[in-house]
């Protein structure tokens, strides 16, 4: 009896099989090719054409090849067979790249039945590898891994190489391997991309040094006043673009207020003098400060005060210690935000579109190549190349430089000593800069609420209701409406699996060794280092043609919002993860709970805090991005910041104005819902360990 029930695990039949089932009924089910209009306003001859058996053509090699799998023992093969595993697992890669080539050269699209096939070769690979032992022979892992890369690969590797094919194509799309040096060879190119670094550069300076005065003094310097100054050093984030530079033009434009004031006792004669370098500096410091906040925030609280104590044991004053001690243990800090502005400042478009003038920058160019009269792919691709090149420059000067340098300044000991005092200067020019900064945004967001109820900004001061009537006074089906239903369906969709996936590929980074694993997670991080407006022209050139078609549908417009914000999942993960030991992990896995169990019943709920944080911010980056979603929008996608950019481009400030003090509103009272939330956790933890 005890021999009969040990030989029925090895007389099961082999789930590669079930996999190879699930093909066959994908084959013969559902268009192997991808439709133009979608399966339901597809025409019957369409839909019968899409399939793969309609016909002797590519689409049955689909079937054939994996069909070869079957050629194997009825039940399971034991995993001593390693040559038949290796042979299943290399096989199933090769009808999966097959299909993705062979369908890129006839020119065909892949369809609904395509994305099963793919799935079930997937799943053919993971039950192999796992067989092998590979990743301790975990299905969850191999199976996550591989649909990692192949996500990775798809969505993020492929767009960034479709940008350069038509940098070396002339207007008639035949192979120009010169044609980018005529391009650059252009006067007002070199000036385009001169503005743009002269730019980011200053910007860069000025959000360091705006960021840091905040930070000093919220860590060191403020006690009860500290709420008031995060309020202020983070409300530009939930701004949606577009309104901080329409806020600057109400304040400071031809009609604003304060020009009115220089014109009329400074004695000032350019009432144009906003607009250009100026104004753009002003609007993207306004606009990328916080960020470089939140950066020198936290370094500054990770300072151990025993360092500076020692500075004054050996008699240094306050200002050598913040000169010699405090601002160097910051140097890797003040580099990181430094170079992360320049990104974001090489990649926003909004505000040089409101306040640019004549001082053309590179995000600008390529939106008038792709959108405007002069349709230009290969410029628009040159451009976009020489901003994704800089971008990845910096990128790689941050992930490898700052990186491997150490500034460690906490161990192990549980020495702390107390926060010392700043120089008494520093303390009051600290505080007066944070006071007129404060002053300037209350008087920015109040020009932004204030003129969205008025008829006519710098003519008529009357307040109405006009601007918010047009905008939600028509009905669902007209005005902002859609825009908005549409915007946080996207978002909302997005959000979670930003979170579910960056946490997955936090998991496997940081739980799993592996060949590659580096590369996994600094290819992830790209998505950081690409510039949105990159990131929107290469979506469209990547996936307008074979072998994947998404432009013009809502899940092209999703899966750039999760790919453009998937590293905020994944660094929350990371620092979730580091702070749980892997004691519980394994204390798990030998109950026998396996990978997948682990991760749903101990992972998750002890990260809860880092999957909401992780959720909150995708959600709000998602409703306010604007410079790769204005590529990817149709009039059946509409996304509230295409419309804010439709508004402005017809001259309707006040209804843009009006709209972006709405999104401003709303998404106001979902970070602090999402507050409550994580208060609500962090109230439970404290509990239990005191229990």
């Amino acid at each position: 009896m005890s021999d009969a029930i040990a030989l029925r695990p090895a007389q099961r039949r082999d789930a590669i099989f079930y996999w190879l089932g699930i093909l066959v009924l994908a084959f013969a089910l559902l268009p192997v090719f991808s439709l133009d209009y979608g399966l339901l306003e597809s025409t019957a001859d369409e839909i019968v054409a899409a399939y793969g058996w309609s016909g002797i053509h590519i689409g049955l090699a689909w079937l054939l090849l994996p069909l070869l799998l079957l050629v194997r023992p009825a039940h399971s093969v034991s995993r001593e067979q390693r040559g038949r595993h290796l042979f299943d697992a290399g096989y199933a890669l090769f009808c999966a790249l097959f299909m993705v080539v062979s369908a890129t050269l006839i020119g065909r699209g892949l369809g609904y039945g395509s994305i099963l096939i793919l799935i079930s070769l997937g799943a053919i690979m993971t039950l192999a590898l796992s067989r092998l032992e590979w990743l301790g022979g975990d299905r969850f892992v191999l199976g996550s891994l591989i649909a990692i890369v192949a996500l990775i690969s798809l969505f993020i590797l492929y767009p960034s190489l479709a940008i350069f094919k038509p940098m070396f194509s002339d207007d008639s799309g035949a192979f120009a391997p010169l044609q980018f040096m005529n391009i650059l060879g252009q006067a007002h190119i070199i000036q385009v991309i001169w503005n743009s670094f002269l730019l980011s550069a200053a910007v860069g300076v000025g959000c360091t040094f705006f960021g840091l005065v905040l930070a000093i003094y919220t860590t060191r310097i403020a006690k009860r006043s500290a709420l008031i100054g995060r309020i202020f050093s983070i409300l530009p984030i939930v701004t949606p673009p577009f309104v901080v530079g329409l806020g600057v033009t109400l304040m400071m434009g031809r009609s604003g207020y304060v020009t009115e004031f220089m014109v009329q006792y400074l004695g000032l004669t350019n009432s144009n003098w906003l607009y250009g370098f100026t104004g753009i500096w002003l609007a993207q410091v306004l606009a990328f400060t916080p960020m470089s906040f939140m950066i020198l925030d936290g370094a500054i609280k990770t300072i151990h005060p025993s360092l500076e104590e020692a500075s004054y044991t050996l008699r240094a004053n306050r200002y050598q210690t913040f000169q010699r001690v405090f601002l160097p243990l910051l140097k890797p800090a003040l580099a990181n935000s430094f170079l992360i502005v320049i990104v974001q400042s090489l990649a926003d478009f909004s505000n040089p579109l409101v306040l640019g003038g004549n001082f053309d920058v590179l995000a600008t160019q390529i939106y008038f190549y792709i959108t405007g009269a002069q349709l230009d792919y290969s410029a628009a691709s040159t451009l976009g190349v020489i901003l994704l090149l800089f971008s990845l420059l910096v990128f790689c000067i941050q992930y490898m430089w700052i990186g491997k340098r150490s500034y460690v300044t906490i161990s192990g000991k549980s020495s702390r000593g107390d926060v010392q005092p700043l120089p008494g200067s520093l303390v009051t020019a600290v505080t007066l800069l944070l006071w007129v900064w404060i002053g300037f945004n209350v008087l920015l967001y109040g020009s932004i609420f204030y003129g969205s109820f008025t008829v006519n900004w710098g003519v008529d001061y009357t307040l109405t209701l006009d601007n918010f009537s047009k905008l939600f006074g028509q009905g669902f089906s007209d005005g902002a409406w859609p825009s908005l239903l549409d915007t946080l369906l996207y978002a909302g969709i997005a959000a979670p699996i930003t979170a579910i996936f960056g946490l997955l590929i936090a998991y496997i980074v940081v739980r799993q060794h592996f060949t590659g694993k580096k590369v996994i997670e600094f290819t992830t991080m790209l998505c950081f280092a690409v510039p949105g407006t990159v990131a929107g022209v290469s979506y469209i050139l990547a996936f307008n043609s074979a072998p994947v078609y998404l432009t013009g549908t809502a899940a092209i417009v999703i899966i750039s919002m999760v790919m453009r914000n998937v590293p905020v999942g994944i660094r929350a993960g990371i620092a979730g993860l580091g702070q749980l030991d892997k004691s519980l992990d394994e204390a798990s896995l030998s109950l026998r709970a396996g990978s997948l169990r682990t991760v749903l019943f101990i992972v998750l709920p002890l990260l809860r805090p880092a999957i909401l944080s992780a959720l909150i911010y995708s959600f709000v980056r998602a409703i306010t991005t604007v410079s790769a979603i204005v590529f990817l929008v149709t009039p059946d996608t509409r996304v509230a910041t295409s419309y804010i950019l439709n508004r402005v481009e017809d001259g309707e400030y006040g209804m843009a104005i009006a709209y972006g003090s709405i999104l401003i509103v709303v998404m106001l009272a979902i970070i602090f819902i999402f507050d409550a939330l994580v208060g609500e956790a962090r109230v439970a933890r404290s509990r239990a360990k005191n229990s």
